[in-house]
């Protein structure tokens, strides 16, 4: 979590192959993967604050994202 912190502080976009955009009909979120689980987080740039929406297990993360 505080290499995400420290990553998403800098301006600019995150990148890298752990880190994914995720864009659906009514928003859009980041996912990254930590070992077999993904954080799924949003950045608010106008709080300059990270927002953590879940963790999940990349076997249930399909069914997560259905339901959200």
């Amino acid at each position: 979590m505080e290499k995400l912190a420290v990553a998403v502080a800098e301006p600019g976009r995150v990148s890298g192959k752990r880190v994914k955009t995720i864009q659906g009909a009514g928003d859009s979120f980041h996912r990254l993967r930590v070992g077999d689980y993904r954080v799924m987080y949003d950045v608010i740039d106008s709080e300059r604050a990270v927002l953590v929406l879940g963790i999940v297990h990349r076997g249930d993360l399909e069914r997560w994202i259905r339901n959200r």
